[in-house]
């Protein structure tokens, strides 16, 4: 009787996720996972889920001969370590759940990222992966106004608020190397938006893993608000994840940022985001200066003789536009329907498997 191979087993099984791994006709996604498990560390995976599960539940859900409660204990170890696994601290003992690719997995290979995991990645990304990330139906980021941007009049959720998601997480913040531009300086080719390439931040129990794997260094809230201030300045957008709560804010350009790249590929990229707000032009005010032009990261604008005018359907409420705009012709307005995100990662999850149809996936 054949073996069955850990690696296509594991791939099924994380197509089952909220965000999924799709099978390519190429196989690319088999060496990804080849990269990022050993084959033991594959069969332990398909244990794991988007839930958060002790050792001793993990163990009961194991396929094949059990190991010891301490073994595993071990082994999942050293799948956090390698980027691969969440786990969250608790009084009880650890518990631990599979990560998606992205927001996840391929973050945190910044210390073992090769050329051909790169490569490989890129191909996966254009072949099937962009197509699954994007048709959730529930995004996994968001996307919050540069704080210049927001008048008075705004009433704003403290979700689209920079300043408190900050202040929220409580003092426990990571700051670390951004995987696509570290792998851009890589191919030869920097970023033609900032030369920084320290600009994930990271909350709450992620920056907890991330201190605990090395990655990136702590910082406080103030110095936290002061680099996100220096992104806006530079013309990155701010992409939290989509949560009251989120783990993460990623300052993303459309020159090589993985997320955003995704979304400009796509013709409606407003109907692909979670965003509160749009730019709006006042053409009498506009001077036809074309700063708005180069401030935008999806391709949103353009010049129509004298004035800028805003293609709503790729416009993500960003706010670059508006806050260099030295004629005052350009404004955020507030969208009728407002987008609450949920309250946190098992709550965002759990409502993308909610809207796929797969509600109970997962469940004991």
């Amino acid at each position: 009787m054949n073996q069955k191979d850990p690696y296509r087993e594991l791939q099924k099984h994380l197509d089952q996720m909220p965000v999924g791994l799709p099978s390519t006709a190429s196989g690319v996604e088999l060496r990804l996972l080849k990269f990022l498990f050993t084959p033991e560390q594959a069969q332990i995976a398909l244990a794991l889920d988007h839930k958060l599960r002790s050792v001793e539940q993990i163990r009961e859900r194991l396929q094949g001969p059990k190991m010891s409660v301490e073994a595993l204990k071990t082994k999942l170890e050293e799948m956090v370590d390698a980027g691969t696994t969440y786990c969250k601290k608790q009084e009880s003992g650890n518990t631990y759940a599979n990560m998606p690719l992205v927001v996840g997995m391929l973050e945190l290979q910044t210390k073992r990222m090769t050329e051909e995991f790169l490569r490989d990645t890129k191909e996966y990304f254009e072949e099937k992966y962009a197509a699954a990330y994007l048709g959730t139906g529930v995004s996994q980021t968001r996307v919050i106004p540069i704080e210049k941007s927001v008048s008075v009049e705004h009433r704003i959720g403290t979700y689209d608020e920079l300043k408190a998601l900050i202040e929220k997480a409580g003092g426990r913040i990571r700051i670390g190397e951004c995987i696509c531009r570290s792998s851009k300086d890589m191919g030869g080719k920097p970023c033609a938006v900032t030369s920084r390439t320290e600009t994930c931040m990271a909350f709450r129990e992620f920056a907890d893993l991330l201190a605990r794997m090395d990655w990136g260094r702590s910082i406080s809230a103030k110095e936290a608000l002061e680099i996100a201030e220096k992104s806006e300045e530079e013309g990155l957008v701010l992409q939290p994840a989509n949560e009251q709560e989120p783990q993460f804010i990623c300052s993303c350009c459309g020159d090589c940022c993985g997320i955003l790249g995704m979304l400009k590929a796509v013709p409606k990229p407003a109907e692909a985001v979670a965003c509160n707000f749009y730019a709006k032009t006042a053409p009498l005010l506009c001077v036809a200066c074309g700063t708005c032009l180069d401030r935008c990261q999806m391709e949103a604008i353009t010049l129509e003789g004298d004035f800028a005018l805003i293609d709503r359907d790729r416009c993500i409420g960003c706010g670059l536009c508006v806050s260099t705009c030295a004629a005052g012709s350009i404004r955020l307005v507030k969208k009728k329907n407002e987008v609450v995100p949920p309250k946190d990662f098992e709550a965002l999850y759990q409502a993308i498997l909610d809207r796929k149809g797969l509600g109970a996936s997962g469940a004991d």
